[in-house]
């Protein structure tokens, strides 16, 4: 009796190790659902989010900034010699004196110059439900020179519009979801702009995209931004700053293209607080 059950035991247990061993996924409980859940449900991931792309200098994106801690947390862009607009997200619950720059270098953790932030202007309305207004103004304590690796990023008239399709370039050093393409040197991906309705249609579960927002990416998936890329550039053929790299569903999945902060709708909002 006792070795049946020793049997009996030993199948259930091999069992159990096959089902893990596929990595199932269970259905969620059918239970009734609280508004806490309700809310969670429908906020977006900041994944912040460089997949697919390739490898660039400073150089070729001299706008590019990395914000700091103690190491890299999100990118950003020089929009004049003292300025730096990148995500509100990213600033949220941080102070000046918490955070670094580092300009003129392909690699994050080297090289270039590390500079001190003097302040931080974030977006009064900003939303961190749905991540609306996610814009954040960062402000160096002393104005830096251009050169060939630290340039202004043009920034894009108020309101202006960009049609579907065109295609835009994201760069940063977030995660590339492949071991073969270190996320420490600068990378870039080429995305087009998708239509406003169609991916506000795909986030419907998550409250739609508004209109500070705009969308890039390929139904396809398999090219968008990832972790560390928030706050970063996205521009067009024209050098011209479209948008921040703010939220989304996961890192180049199908139908969910990237979300980013429409700088078009935040132009006057940077005008009155740098003059620019």
């Amino acid at each position: 009796m006792l070795l049946a059950k020793f049997v009996i035991l030993l199948v259930l247990q091999a069992a159990v190790v096959v089902v893990v061993g596929v990595c199932l996924i269970p259905e969620p409980v059918k239970r009734q659902r609280s508004l806490v859940d309700e809310l969670w449900s429908r906020r977006p991931r900041l994944d912040g989010r460089i997949v697919g792309g390739r490898r660039i200098n400073i150089t070729d994106a001299p706008h590019q900034i990395s914000l700091q801690t103690s190491a890299h947390i999100c990118g950003g862009s020089l929009i004049s010699e003292q300025w730096i607009l990148t995500a509100a997200h990213c600033t949220e619950g941080k102070t000046a004196d918490r955070l670094r720059v580092r300009l003129g270098s392909s690699e994050f953790s080297r090289h270039g110059q590390l500079l001190h932030v003097q302040k931080i202007v974030q977006h009064e309305k900003f939303n961190f439900t749905n991540v609306d207004y996610d814009f954040s103004l960062l402000q160096l304590r002393e104005p830096i020179e251009f050169d060939d690796t630290k340039k202004a990023i043009k920034l894009p008239e108020p309101e202006q519009m960009f049609a579907d399709g065109d295609p835009c370039f994201v760069s940063g050093w977030g995660n590339t979801q492949n071991l073969l393409e270190p996320r420490e040197w600068l990378r870039q991906v080429q995305v087009p702009l998708v239509n406003q309705q169609l991916c506000s249609d795909k986030y419907k579960q998550y409250g739609g995209i508004t209109e500070r927002m705009i969308c890039a990416g390929y139904m396809a998936g398999g090219k968008d931004a990832c972790q560390g890329d928030s706050g970063g550039p996205m521009v067009n053929e024209a050098g011209v700053l479209v948008g921040v790299v703010s939220w989304g569903y996961g890192c180049a999945k199908p139908d969910y293209p990237g979300v980013y902060s429409r700088v078009a709708q935040a132009r006057n909002w940077i005008k009155e607080h740098t003059g620019i």
